[in-house]
């Protein structure tokens, strides 16, 4: 099959795949909010014409939708095909030295902790019960300080009090995630963790501190209630930031990465 190479990440990668590659960079641009042909093909930087096919396919197969000039990913679509996307990719980026450890480490984690949270939920019988009420809502910013340089991948683990808060919602802050392909999250609301991560693609350079990984917006049961916060590993997964060789950032760097509330 002919060989094409990604203009994103410099890749050797077949026409399917690269096919493949353009469809998920446009189904991630359109996931929070309808995007503009202009907007897409500032995002993707892929060419117009081929932005412009791959467009009419995923809309002919129902996966985006074209509205008032924009286009959005269809909700019943959202997650079609994306896990299986998502690992294919990992397998073809493995060989990488920069993303083997981190890329390999993260996707692992999140998908493994999420596909047994689905399982569970099949199997499980389903028991009626009334969700406490939420009083109010407080967001969290993840931070990484001045000390840290060269911050290529990175996965956090935290820990809460299911009883007294809710995990309402992740998000990247843009540094290692929208301007990137590879942001995640895993949440276990029962147990109280929630484990996410991101990293850069291809053979670029890291970030220097300080910046912000992401933020992540509870709800609270109880007025006094206990701060969500880091934690070194869950079960066997640690909290850990890497370099772009691939080396492991001390976390022990004063305030290396902080957790704390923000208005």
């Amino acid at each position: 099959m002919p060989q094409v190479t990604c203009p994103n990440c410099g890749l050797t990668i077949s026409l399917e795949n690269r096919r493949e590659i353009d469809s998920d960079l446009i189904k991630q641009a359109t996931r929070r909010e309808p995007k503009t042909f202009t907007e897409l093909l500032h995002i993707t930087r892929l060419s117009r014409k081929t932005l412009s096919l791959r467009l009419k396919a995923l809309c002919e197969n129902g996966v985006i939708v074209k509205k008032e000039g924009a286009y959005r990913l269809n909700g019943k679509s959202e997650f079609d095909k994306h896990d299986r996307g998502f690992t294919r990719e990992m397998s073809r980026l493995v060989h990488d030295r920069r993303v083997r450890t981190g890329l390999m480490m993260i996707t692992f984690l999140l998908f493994s902790s999420a596909s047994g949270y689905v399982l569970g939920a099949f199997l499980i019988p389903s028991v009626t019960h009334r969700e406490p009420v939420i009083l109010g809502h407080f967001t969290m910013a993840l931070d990484f300080s001045s000390g840290v340089e060269d911050l290529y991948a990175w996965q956090v683990a935290v820990t809460f009090n299911p009883s007294e808060v809710k995990l309402l919602e992740i998000e990247s802050s843009g540094l290692i995630g929208d301007d990137f392909p590879f942001f995640n999250n895993a949440t276990t609301d029962s147990e109280g963790s929630a484990m996410f991560g991101g990293t850069l693609l291809g053979p670029v350079s890291g970030k220097n501190g300080p910046g912000r990984l992401a933020t992540v917006t509870f709800g609270y049961y109880v007025n006094e209630y206990t701060t969500p916060k880091i934690v070194g590993e869950i079960g066997r997964y640690k909290t850990l930031l890497l370099t772009s060789d691939g080396s492991s950032v001390p976390i022990e760097i004063p305030n290396a990465l902080t957790f704390a509330i923000v208005p």
